[in-house]
């Protein structure tokens, strides 16, 4: 098939969790697809960036929203009643070259990411598969909970236009897939079941790797420091599990890495016994740097790949239900799984002075990602669901 791939960022590098589904999509559709990629983006692209997707893509065409135009797309999108996620991405001056382009490549299918390049393609008169990804609305209520005043009013409203958008977007596509069981359940469509749940995988690289050195670090958590969720993670590591921990006489040094930290993170990197670190060309050295994985996240949405990788990479796991619950490890014997900062406390110093169980709960994640998660099955089912004659696209 010939398939236009749209994406509201380019997919390469892959630091941030839509880039990294997407790009490991095209990768597997790749092999038995055409696959031509239309990027909307915010910024330039770089020459690298794009060789980096051409093994992959018969063609690339990037379109760039004019940044200048950004105040005025926001404006026009919330008077017309769009999410302020959706107006950010969607600019009208493109929209009609965008649309021009994927009708001039006469696609058998057309893949969108994301409810916010939806209005680039909802009105195309070619098969449409939407990813949802992950239930944004859901994560504009998670913040709303967490702020008073105008912030928290104005989460609420963007929780209820994310929430009326999703319900509407969804009639104008034939397929919808979606990250997980968890998340599909949030979209609350009376017609939920008919989308179809595709999970993000791990590279096989992940598995083999062998690091260079011991690691150094007792506790490692890794993910795009700029997003929310993985902001409070670091920061109820730092400032409640650690000093849990100091408290019953332990002292683990910890190690915090990935890109876009914060000024607050950063300061915490001066403290005794904690590393920050931005940016790495490989961030398979942070994981291997690290003897326990631990990610107290409280808040967030989607399956969190940071878990899936950690687990390949043969290190013993200490989370939170609403992160396991989007995997569905066994707790206890592949995972270990806490609600309370005391809880993730007692968990890793359970870990730290018993490595014997530390190891075997370590090779039983593995295997459980082995043989549940890896980009070739999701990439198989997704293929499947763009080959299908079925449609459903009424609520």
């Amino acid at each position: 098939m010939r398939i236009a791939f749209v994406t509201s960022r380019f997919p390469w590098p892959v630091e941030k969790g839509d880039k990294l589904r997407a790009f490991h999509q095209i990768r597997c559709l790749s092999e038995q697809h055409e696959i031509h990629l239309i990027a909307v983006s915010h910024k330039p692209v770089s020459k690298a960036d794009i060789a980096a997707m051409e093994p992959f893509c018969k063609s690339i065409r990037i379109f760039r929203i004019r940044r200048w135009l950004l105040p005025v797309n926001l404006l026009l999108g919330w008077f017309e009643g769009l999410p302020l996620q959706v107006g950010y991405f969607f600019d009208r001056t493109i929209k009609r070259t965008v649309q021009y382009h994927i009708i001039h490549l006469d696609p058998d299918h057309v893949m969108c990411q994301l409810i916010r390049a939806a209005p680039y393609v909802r009105a195309l008169p070619f098969t449409k598969t939407l990813d949802y990804m992950d239930v944004f609305s859901e994560g504009m209520r998670q913040m709303a909970k967490r702020y008073r005043l105008l912030a928290g009013f104005i989460f609420r409203s963007e929780a209820s236009r994310l929430a009326a958008f999703e319900r509407t977007i969804y009639k104008d596509f034939d397929r919808h897939t979606i990250i997980s069981g968890q998340d599909r359940e949030r979209l609350r469509l009376a017609s939920h079941d008919h989308v179809a749940i595709i999970p993000n995988g791990v590279g096989s690289q992940f598995y083999h790797f062998e690091a260079k050195n011991k690691p150094t670090h007792d506790l490692v958590f890794v993910g795009n420091l700029g997003y929310g969720p993985n902001k409070h993670a670091a920061n109820v590591l730092t400032e409640e599990i650690l000093p849990l921990l100091r408290s019953k006489g332990v002292e683990p040094t910890l190690l915090i890495a990935g890109a876009r930290p914060g000024r607050r993170l950063r300061k915490m990197g001066k403290l005794s016994g904690v590393t920050v670190q931005g940016w790495l060309d490989d961030i398979r050295d942070a994981y291997a740097d690290g003897r326990i994985f631990v990610a107290p996240m409280f808040t967030g949405i989607g399956l969190q790949n940071k878990i899936l990788e950690a687990m390949a990479m043969g290190l013993p796991c200490v989370t939170t239900p609403m992160v396991n619950n989007a995997i569905g490890a066994e707790p206890g014997r592949e995972i270990l799984v806490a609600d309370t900062p005391e809880g993730i406390a007692d968990y890793i110093l359970y870990l730290m002075s018993d490595k014997a169980s530390a190891k075997l709960l370590a090779e039983a994640g593995k295997q459980f990602v082995m043989n549940t998660y890896s980009w070739e099955i999701q990439g198989k089912k997704l293929s499947e669901i763009l080959e299908s004659e079925n449609t459903f696209n009424r609520i």
